[in-house]
């Protein structure tokens, strides 16, 4: 049984629960700072009362307070550089901790995403490349950051903002509430046909932007090709070509973006327009005795509350660019669900592989592999031989359980590979691989994954077999640096590495892909002794173009056929 899949919502309702404390105070201190906020305007209009000797009700909404805080000037304006200080105060309170949410936020789906990369199955990569995910870990997760701190959180201030802007001015003056009511219906319906064109737009141009990303990524990182065959300028003009394209759909999200920028102050403007009209019509033809005090205040709370009035109309872009990063991060979030139990663990017992009537199909109605019934024995040697592009490698992965089977079983001791835990299954396996990249800084992290300095002698002892037939100058320390994934590594060295690796595992089952790629004759004849002595020890599978008879002693060979109805099988 899996897992439901993941959501927004769900994703949302398990970070605000995980952090409700640093919420509530955030929500606390932007309270205080909007009651702030109200207070200071609404003073204005006391302290022009007060300077100009006017005194109505309408000019009472602080009338809680003591007459003592501003019955004078001077207590007065001690009175309001009081409130200015404790209004700065909750502005920097409300803003850090907006702040502190919103790098809670990242850090909560960045580490959901990155493991969930890291688990994601390896046909996918396969398909899709790599780079195509890199874009998730910046755009995506800045507008999800936008999405938790601008539009849901910021949204919610801003509203409560508001609505204490318009009771107060309902309070001071009613018509000029019946005027902004007015306008809002109105600003609304036409943000939300606005921002609907913007969603539109923004899609396309990430979309733009997520594959020429990927474009990058796939050209670097096959620099060395390209120099060597002089490809530089036709690769040039495809990125100028997709560059183009990215650039076509920024101008047409600025566009729209553009309006709905310059719109929104124009109708706040048009909304003000209409207060001072009416102001005036009041003063002029309706009451005589109106309060300018409560006016004043009302025009600087509108005033003051417009950049409010201006994030809130906006909060709909938020809104959907944060969906839209949503639903790509979903995507990678969900490709792996999870059983509610957690598989068995792998029990190694002698290192029999027995392979049952075994299918694997590529996505996308991609190469289908057909690995019919045959048996690996335990503590044997045995080679399986194919021509490039015959399945070695597919079956190398089904092997360790980086791919499963579309059909049939692998028996592994007798447990389907299938039905335990993948990461106890590669406890018992060690490959040393054909070509792939090592991770650390030094030979010494590359083949160890360590820097504990209890595992240096180890691994120094191991390196120095390994390179023992290796002339001076070719000889690796432990400390000397791999470059980036290995890039400052000759094929030979790297060899040679795997073969230390895997060797400082010291598991029982040992996968080789091409035992001799990349070494010379001495280095080969070293590493066929190597492998001929852990017969009896270890399950070794090598995985060459041709049984290397003359160096290896092989118990069993098997070769890989792709005669066959279009799909490959063992015979």
């Amino acid at each position: 049984m899996l897992h439901e899949m993941l959501t927004k919502n769900k994703i949302l309702a398990n970070f605000f629960i995980g952090n409700k404390l640093i919420i509530l105070v955030t929500f606390l201190v932007s309270l205080l700072s909007n009651i702030f906020t109200i207070i200071i305007p609404v003073s204005i209009g006391r302290f022009y009362n007060l300077v100009f000797g006017l005194n109505t009700h309408r000019s009472q909404v602080l009338g809680f307070l003591p007459d003592w805080f501003w019955d004078t000037i001077p207590s007065f304006l001690t009175f309001f550089m009081v409130l200015v200080l404790l209004k700065i105060i909750f502005d920097f309170l409300q803003r850090y901790q907006v702040g502190r949410v919103g790098e809670k936020m990242l850090l909560f789906i960045r580490n959901k995403l990155f493991l969930s990369q890291l688990q994601m199955p390896m046909q996918i990569y396969d398909e899709k490349g790599i780079g195509k995910y890199l874009l998730r870990h910046s755009g995506d997760l800045k507008s999800t950051q936008n999405y938790v701190t601008k539009g849901l959180i910021g949204f919610m201030v801003d509203a409560l903002l508001l609505s204490l802007v318009l009771v107060t001015i309902g309070i001071l003056d009613k018509g000029l509430l019946l005027i902004i009511l007015g306008f809002l219906p109105v600003f609304g319906g036409l943000m939300f046909i606005l921002n609907r064109a913007l969603h539109d737009r923004s899609l396309v141009q990430r979309n733009y932007k997520a594959g020429l990303l990927s474009y990058v990524n796939a050209t670097l990182r096959s620099i060395l090709s390209l120099k060597a065959f002089n490809r530089l300028g036709p690769e040039m003009n495809r990125y100028c070509k997709r560059s183009e394209k990215v650039y076509k759909a920024g101008i047409r999200y600025h566009r729209v973006n553009s309006i709905i920028m310059a719109i929104i102050p124009g109708l706040l403007y048009v909304m003000l327009f209409a207060i001072l009209y009416y102001t005036y019509y009041q003063y002029e033809y309706g009451n005589a005795n109106i309060d300018a005090g409560a006016l004043l205040a009302s025009i600087l709370l509108l005033i003051t509350g417009m950049p409010v009035f201006r994030r809130t109309l906006r909060v709909n872009t938020v809104w959907e660019l944060g969906n839209i990063s949503f639903r790509k991060l979903l995507i990678v979030l969900n490709h792996t669900p999870v059983s509610e139990e957690p598989l068995p663990s792998f029990r190694f017992k002698q290192g029999k592989i027995v392979f049952q009537s075994v299918t694997f199909q590529y996505p996308g109605a991609g190469k289908k592999f057909l690995f019919s019934d045959f048996t690996i024995p335990a503590g044997r040697i045995t080679c399986i031989q194919g021509r490039t592009g015959s399945g070695k490698t597919t079956l190398l992965k089904l092997l360790a359980g980086l791919y499963l089977p579309t059909k049939g079983k692998i028996l592994f001791d007798g447990q389907h590979t299938k039905l335990v835990d993948k990461k106890s299954l590669r406890k018992a396996i060690t490959i040393v691989p054909e070509d792939w990249p090592f991770f650390g800084r030094t030979v010494f992290e590359a083949i160890s994954y360590s820097r504990k300095a209890a595992k240096r002698a180890k691994a120094q002892e191991t390196l120095d077999f390994i390179q023992k037939n290796c002339p001076g100058k070719l000889k690796l320390s432990l400390d000397t640096k791999i470059g980036d994934l290995g890039s400052n590594l000759s094929k030979g060295q790297k060899k040679l590495l795997a073969y230390t690796r895997a060797l400082l595992t010291g598991k029982p089952v040992v996968v080789i892909d091409e035992p001799f790629s990349g070494l010379d004759e001495a280095s080969r004849r070293h590493m066929a002794d190597l492998i001929n002595s852990l017969k009896g020890e270890k399950t070794v599978i090598i995985l060459d173009q041709c049984v290397p008879d003359d160096y290896i002693d092989v118990d069993h060979s098997f070769t890989l056929d792709n005669t066959i109805d279009h799909s490959l099988s063992i015979k």
